[in-house]
């Protein structure tokens, strides 16, 4: 399920890099909810977003859009809930040094119908454990407990990693176990970019990496459904691996 924001500017401002800011901002949507503990649990949080879109300085009464996602629906509506009393109330929000009104809160699915091209909206991010690229020769200066995938690595260490950590986010959040057969049947790489973080007080650069993707086998309709709200890839409650339905047929 998902959240799309119609946000207006409250001055004139620059356009700031926010997944830190963003996630914190959710974080304290969530206060006093079922769900408020999140950010302390251990593993997938089960949640991603956009960018603030699109990205330019912005002036004052400039209109921006950002979109919440969860495979969890009632995550989604106690978010929605929550940003539709601040907007009833006309309160505004802050999302880093970003200052905005609430002018639309709209929950909506997506209705996933194959064939299906997706495209990132936000850069992938996929680890790799040390005993995996070992496997695979690759050889670091240094013996990292594990690497950012890297376009000049192999492109089935990508897919194997992507597919086990996908498979693995579906089954710690049904219960249930999905099938072993390859999912990605057709993909393409756009670029690899670099984005520094703030985690724990810290900056963090972390690589990820932009694609395409082509889905036309129904059998993993729901798997894939679950990640295009669950977010492709790790660091997703950061707002890496955030999906965008670009052809539906």
């Amino acid at each position: 399920m998902r959240l799309l924001l119609k946000l207006k500017s409250t001055k004139d401002q620059p356009y700031q890099e926010h997944h830190y800011q963003l996630q914190g901002f959710i974080y304290n949507l969530l206060k006093g909810s079922k769900f408020e503990n999140i950010h302390d649990k251990e593993g997938y949080k089960f949640f991603c977003f956009s960018n603030i879109f699109p990205a330019s300085d912005l002036k004052v009464r400039d209109i921006r859009h950002l979109i919440i996602s969860s495979p969890n629906g009632h995550f989604i509506k106690h978010i929605a809930d929550r940003l539709e009393e601040l907007m009833n109330s006309k309160r505004y929000i802050t999302i880093g040094n970003m200052e905005f009104d609430i002018k639309m809160v709209k929950p909506f699915d997506i209705k996933l119908k194959m064939p299906v091209t997706l495209i990132t909206g936000t850069p992938i991010v996929i680890r790799i454990p040390r005993a995996k690229y070992e496997r695979f020769n690759i050889k670091p200066k240094y013996p990292y407990k594990y690497l950012y995938w890297r376009q000049e690595y192999p492109l089935e260490l990508f897919i194997e990693q992507f597919e086990d950590n996908l498979r693995k986010k579906y089954r710690a959040f049904s219960g249930r176990d999905a099938n072993n057969e390859s999912i990605i049947e057709m993909l393409r790489f756009k670029k690899q970019v670099s984005t520094k973080i703030i985690m724990k007080d810290q900056e963090h650069t972390v690589i990820g990496t932009v694609w395409e993707f082509w889905f036309n086998d129904y059998t993993h309709k729901e798997l894939l459904r679950f990640g295009i709200d669950s977010g492709f890839g790790e660091r997703n409650s950061l707002g890496f691996g955030f999906m965008n339905v670009i052809k539906n047929e």
